[in-house]
């Protein structure tokens, strides 16, 4: 998560002190958040969130396949996710035999 934050930031151009302003904290609770010396409770993370224009769940996921997969995922009926679910296990049994 730490990590995602930081090349979120960077993504954008902005220092720590640009983020931490607009998160609303100090840039040295975002360095420490950034370096993982301190943990980010939800109000943090939020505030980071938003001040970055992505979703909290974003700060988590860097791998844009996977949240593509995620995302289709939500949106199938739950008898489906379930089924998926078998397929997945089967594909990856055979993939490690």
């Amino acid at each position: 998560m730490a990590l995602r934050i930081k090349q979120l930031r960077e993504a954008r151009g902005w220092t720590q002190e640009v983020l931490a302003a607009r998160s609303g904290m100090s840039r040295s609770q975002l360095a420490m958040i950034e370096r993982e010396t301190r943990p980010a409770n939800t109000i943090r993370l939020n505030a980071i969130a938003g001040a970055l224009g992505v979703s909290t769940e974003d700060l988590f996921e860097s791998n844009p396949r996977e949240r593509a997969l995620l995302e289709l995922i939500r949106l199938l009926p739950s008898e489906d996710v379930e089924a998926l679910i078998r397929v997945a296990e089967g594909l990856a049994a055979k993939s490690q035999a």
